[in-house]
Order: structure tokens, then sequence, then C-alpha cells
């Protein structure tokens, strides 16, 4: 059971980055410019004051590397990324049945 819920979160994430990647294209050609959505621009979008909370738990400095550092991730990537891993992480190991098994 908890596979198929570890399976069906990552190919909720897969289809999330697959439609942030349309999202992001749409605006690209739209725009007639090359738009990219990172995960720190999601992140302040979905909560204006999420930079002063990390900023409180984890410090300045450390909020400050973080930050640099989700600034120049795609959210599509990260999304198919957390999504590919999950998937992988929900498949049994295979087990070799037979005369060749030891």
């Amino acid at each position: 059971m908890l596979r198929l819920l570890i399976r069906l979160a990552g190919v909720v994430f897969l289809g999330a980055g697959f439609v942030a990647l349309v999202v992001d294209g749409a605006r690209s050609l739209a725009g007639g410019n090359f738009y990219i959505i990172t995960l720190a621009s999601m992140l302040q979008g979905a909560n204006p004051s999420a930079r002063a909370d990390i900023d409180s738990s984890l410090g300045s400095i450390a909020s400050g590397a973080l930050f640099y550092l989700l600034a120049w991730i795609p959210l599509s990537v990260a999304f198919c990324v957390a999504g590919g891993a999950l998937f992988v992480a929900s498949h049994k190991e295979r087990t070799e049945v037979g005369p060749l098994a030891e």
C-alpha cells in the first residue's frame, strides 16, 4: 500500500513537472523571450513571507545560500527529478526464481 502511495506521488510530481514545462514554454512563446519559473519565484508567489520565515529559522547566511541555490533550479526540472526519484524508489527489488538463483 505504501509503494502505491509513493508511486502515485511520483506520478503526480512528474505530471506537475511537465505542466510547469508547458507553462514555461507558453510564457516564452507569448512573451517573445525565454522565461523560466524557478523554485524561489514559486516559493515567493505561494508564500510572500517565506523568505523572512526561513531567515528567522536558519539565519541570514544559510537562507541566503539556500535562496541563491533555489534561484537557479527550474521548477519543471525539480518536479520531474523528484517524481522520477519517487517512482524509482517505489519499485521492488527483482528476485530470481529458478535453477540460476543462488
